[in-house]
């Protein structure tokens, strides 16, 4: 089963449970383009942000035509380097699949 994850669209436990609160984390194991990965859901983040290195390890595809140049703590300028599409696998057999900007982890966001 493969789903189109939308900007501020929940699905799951989250939806039907706690329907009435705002931000909500979570932590699981799954796959990220077939790696195995640890993943830290936030259901109250603005956006989805994917570790420069990491991306590259995983091999997914970044489209450095979409970039940014933000202002993280500090004041201090960062460079997003660009978007990919990632296709998350939980459980085995459940695919989701949605975009993320990509940005290394070493600036302070």
């Amino acid at each position: 089963m493969a789903l189109e994850i939308s900007p501020g669209e929940s699905r799951g436990y989250w939806k039907y449970h706690v329907p009435d609160k705002k931000f909500r984390q979570s932590k699981a194991m799954g796959k990220i383009n077939n790696k195995k990965a640890s993943l830290l859901y936030d259901s109250g983040a603005e956006v989805s942000i994917l570790d420069a290195t990491f991306a590259r390890k995983v091999r997914c595809h970044i489209d450095e035509n979409q970039t940014l140049e933000c202002e993280g703590v500090g004041r201090s300028l960062y460079k997003i380097e660009g978007r990919t599409r990632l296709k998350i696998t939980l459980a085995g057999s459940l695919v989701y699949f949605f975009d993320a900007w990509v940005c290394p982890l070493e600036v302070k966001i």
